[in-house]
């Protein structure tokens, strides 16, 4: 991923979770993070590998839990800059009309389906 904060300032830490930010794992950053923190004018990239949740075993035909949905996995990251702002859960503090300025946390759901 990339992040960027604006002002000059330098981001020192991407969080990312697999599960609509329960628990964080840090992300290693990458090109940019050399940049002087309190002149930074790039894009910082990082990247991450974080295990994916086991899947539910197999439920036979006609057994409770049969025909059950794929597992749901909601992908959210957020990034914290060199004066340790942090990205708001949510727009609702930042909301407006044009939606302009939103940088809450980013989500990604994906469902996990057995291929095998």
């Amino acid at each position: 991923g990339y992040a960027w904060s604006g002002g000059g300032r330098g981001i020192i830490r991407v969080d990312v979770s697999i599960d609509a930010g329960k628990t964080w794992h840090t992300a290693e950053l990458k090109q940019g993070s050399e940049q002087n923190p309190s002149r930074a004018w790039a894009w910082t990239f990082w990247e991450i590998s974080i295990p994916v949740p086991d899947l539910p075993d197999e439920v036979e035909e006609g057994e409770e839990g049969a025909g059950s949905s794929p597992v749901k996995v909601d992908i959210c990251c957020k990034a914290t800059d060199y004066a340790h702002n942090c990205q708001p859960e949510t727009p609702d503090s930042i909301w407006n009309l044009r939606g302009l300025n939103n940088n809450s946390w980013h989500h990604v759901r994906i469902n996990l389906e057995d291929v095998s």
